[in-house]
């Protein structure tokens, strides 16, 4: 038995040790190397701890008293804790940031839906009115319209719904789609046509990896009265001549 306790911590000990290097090898990309270095040692130094306290618990004595042998076995116990806990805590920790992740995913589509549910009475209102948006109005309008590309699942996906909505606000003439707007990057401010201003702002910078959403508005844009003439258009003219690629997800690109 003195001997048998000492063997079966250094059993423990060793397979503690494997399955705290293995857990810090399996998670070597995360970008909490700090966090998982922590875990790692600490793992590693309980180990380190309960076997010397073992061995210093069976070291000279002749027999193992019942204190000494239960003492010995809680360690061990502690030992083995020791090799699983660093995943145990890093498994609870990766399901909470996954469920802040889906609450506030959440939070946002909810946001979202509010939105163009304001924007489509918006519409609607201003279709019987036949009162057109304003420039900067029309440009926050499109903005939602491109933001809908990120919800593009389901039967009825938003980004579908949305597409639609703009359909309508364009056929009912509410979109004026040569008026001038400023840039929106501090860079270049520069007013241009409102469909040539998103060209150069949302598509011409990403068309080898174009999001789907946006390459859609300004399909619908330059056929809503878009002056193709204009020389600063020629390389969206050239644009809607090329062929749209299927690409991953939620892009295309223009081949």
């Amino acid at each position: 038995m003195r001997w048998l306790i000492p063997l079966l911590q250094l059993l423990v000990a060793s397979a503690s040790v494997f399955n705290v290097i293995r857990f810090r090898l399996d998670n070597l990309l995360i970008e909490r190397a700090a966090e998982l270095d922590r875990l790692t040692l600490a793992g590693l130094a309980v180990t380190a701890v309960s076997t010397t306290a073992v061995l210093a618990l069976c070291w000279r004595v002749t027999a193992l008293t019942l204190p000494r042998a239960g003492l010995s076995l809680v360690l061990i116990g502690v030992t083995a804790l020791s090799g699983v806990m660093p995943g145990i805590i890093e498994s609870r920790v990766r399901a909470v940031e996954h469920a802040t992740r889906i609450a506030e995913q959440q939070q946002r589509d909810d946001a979202f839906a509010r939105e163009l549910i304001q924007w489509t009475a918006d519409v609607d209102r201003r279709a019987a009115a036949a009162q057109p948006l304003e420039p900067e109005q029309a440009w926050a309008f499109l903005d939602c319209i491109a933001s809908a590309g990120y919800r593009y699942e389901g039967a009825d996906p938003p980004s579908a719904r949305a597409i639609e909505l703009l359909r309508r606000a364009l056929a009912a003439g509410l979109i004026d789609v040569n008026a001038l707007v400023p840039g929106h990057h501090v860079k270049e401010p520069v007013a241009r046509p409102l469909f040539l201003q998103f060209y150069k702002e949302r598509v011409e910078p990403l068309r080898n990896a174009l999001a789907r959403q946006d390459w859609e508005i300004m399909r619908l844009l330059a056929a809503g009265g878009a002056d193709l003439s204009l020389p600063d258009a020629a390389p969206l003219a050239a644009d809607l001549a090329k062929t749209v690629v299927a690409g991953p997800s939620r892009f295309v690109s223009l081949k």
